[in-house]
């Protein structure tokens, strides 16, 4: 049978307003096959002001590698991005953007480029068959490739680590994502380590599958808020390769983005 995780349609770690979608694609893969390959690119839009006065819009658009094998999940992601705000919100990867110092004198710029490669590892350590849950422990390591000039990236290495907890009654399917960040230390930067907690449930419906949670993260910098939000997605499979996933999110705090959108499709090669 099919089993739908939470970890999915995504490319890990890049659509950071959307912590939920990065099970999604995990629970669609048959674990009976020796190896597993899929690719995943798209388009993610968001706007917000982040608590400053001018609104901040990012463009990003990810490409990502996943490979399966048993429980071990490894994935690779590199995105482009374009963000198009004041110079004090620099692009922090699966961080979101970071607020470096509001009241500096930054002005509006429009700046492009490749990110920051993402390298994550996820390992299903408990399955609901034989323990009663299924848990996944990952790991991910956000690697400087992204121009810090341009203010796309803070130029020093991230890690962080994960712990999915899910059940399915059914066709639905609970589940609770615990998350902890650790950023590198960059000369004036104030970066903080900070927690992330996602908690929501994945609804199969026919061939297609809906996701819905509410998204906590903690303050990346001195000068940020701890962001809430709400995220909502609809993955629909197009053929038994491709899969085609929408999803948008709406902030409820500074911290976050007003809202945003995205779409996401997924070829599974292997």
């Amino acid at each position: 049978m099919v089993r739908f995780s939470i970890r999915s349609l995504l490319l890990l770690g890049i659509v950071s307003a959307a912590p939920a979608l990065a099970q999604q694609q995990d629970r669609a893969i048959d674990r009976s096959k020796p190896l597993g390959l899929s690719f995943t690119t798209g388009a993610d839009y968001s706007v917000g002001d982040y608590g400053a006065a001018a609104n901040t819009k990012i463009l990003l658009v990810p490409f990502s590698l996943r490979a399966t094998t048993g429980r071990l999940r490894l994935s690779a992601t590199l995105p482009w991005l374009r963000i198009d705000g004041p110079g004090y919100i620099v692009g922090g990867a699966e961080g979101g953007p970071i607020v470096i110092d509001p009241n500096s004198p930054a002005p509006r710029t429009v700046r492009s480029g490749i990110g920051d490669v993402t390298f994550g590892a996820t390992y299903g350590l408990l399955q609901q068959d034989k323990a009663g849950i299924d848990l996944d422990i990952g790991a991910r390591v956000k690697l400087p490739t992204a121009s810090r000039s341009k203010g796309l990236s803070t130029g020093k290495t991230d890690v962080s680590v994960s712990a999915d907890i899910s059940r399915s009654f059914g066709n639905v399917t609970p589940f609770v994502t615990l998350g902890y960040r650790m950023p590198g230390d960059p000369t004036g930067f104030d970066l903080k380590n900070s927690a992330s907690v996602s908690v929501g449930s994945s609804f199969v419906a026919g061939k297609s599958v809906v996701i819905v949670s509410y998204d906590y993260s903690g303050r990346t910098s001195a000068f940020s808020d701890p962001s809430h939000s709400l995220f909502g997605a609809l993955a629909v499979p197009v053929t038994k390769r491709i899969t085609l996933t929408g999803y948008g999110t709406a902030g409820l705090s500074n911290g976050a983005p007003d809202y945003g959108v995205g779409m996401l499709l997924t070829l599974k090669a292997l």
